[in-house]
């Protein structure tokens, strides 16, 4: 039976979202793998749509096999497909009915899908393909473990005071333009669990790397890390992603920090290994 999802099967389908992600041949980046943090997205912050008209389902003997689900934003009518999701090989022949239903009773027309999947799941790739999807880049996950991270400190690195906001602005414009936070957004969301570490000297501030810390959830986030031009290979970059670990790890809920480099980037992706990143994924982008 195909069907849409209702706040009664949340419970069902994050474990079985959770166990897919479990394995590379299923696994989808737009969703994570921790069973908890899946059921408190899909229960509180899913998608502008409301849940029953974001997630459909598909049901043999009462157990979940099949899933597709859309992290819809209204404003562009874009969305991150969380999935396609299935139990085996068996049950992908229902995607495309799912597929089908899912977009017919949107309230208003996807013009944007986009997927993230792992390279080996080769299922959901070639599902992504048939419903017109083209591949756009290929990217890595890599994590960190509390358990393997050396807390250190240098004293060069404190977080953003008044006297440095400007040149923060000036920075992180120039770094990230047409980004999702600009430097203003930045500075209207710091707080304690939302901080700036800035790399200063004589010379002024020569970088800065912004955090994000969900204690709740058990998410850390390293949202953004640059360093001036000038100033580059210097290893000021890794002491500042050191210093934003040092202060993501302090909160006891956080022991992995999950985050995604395009593959071509090869600076930043031995800069995170020399923080003590691993490689975990390969996922490729479609839309």
């Amino acid at each position: 039976m195909i069907r849409m999802a209702t706040a009664l099967d949340i419970e069902q389908l994050a474990h079985f979202l959770s166990s897919c992600n479990a394995t590379s041949r299923r696994h989808i980046g737009h969703c994570g793998q921790d069973e908890q943090e899946i059921k408190s997205t899909l229960r509180q912050n899913f998608s502008d749509l409301p849940f029953e008209n974001s997630m459909i389902i598909a049901l043999e003997n009462e157990q979940i096999v099949a899933a597709i689900g859309l992290d819809f934003d209204e404003d562009d009518q874009s969305a991150e497909v969380w999935g396609p999701f299935v139990q085996n090989e068996v049950t992908e022949v229902l995607l495309p009915e799912m597929w089908m239903m899912l977009c017919h009773q949107l309230p208003m027309p996807l013009k944007h899908p986009q997927f993230f999947i792992n390279v080996e799941n080769e299922v959901a790739i070639a599902f992504t393909k048939k419903v017109g999807a083209k591949m756009r880049g290929h990217h890595y996950i890599l994590h960190k473990d509390r358990q393997n991270h050396k807390f250190e400190s240098t004293e060069e690195i404190l977080q953003l005071d008044p006297a440095n906001v400007e040149a923060f602005q000036n920075l992180h414009d120039l770094a990230f333009p047409g980004t999702y936070y600009n430097a203003q957004t930045i500075l209207s969301r710091l707080n304690e669990n939302q901080v700036v570490f800035c790399y200063c000297d004589n010379e002024g501030l020569k970088g800065y790397v912004y955090v994000e810390a969900d204690a709740e959830n058990g998410d850390g986030t390293i949202e953004y890390i640059a360093v001036d031009g000038r100033f580059r290979k210097q290893g000021i970059g890794r002491k500042l992603l050191l210093r934003g670990l040092d202060f993501l790890f302090t909160y006891n809920s956080i022991t992995v920090i999950s985050l995604t480099v395009q593959k071509n980037e090869r600076g930043a992706i031995q800069l995170y290994q020399s923080a003590g990143f691993n490689i975990v994924h390969e996922l490729v982008f479609m839309k």
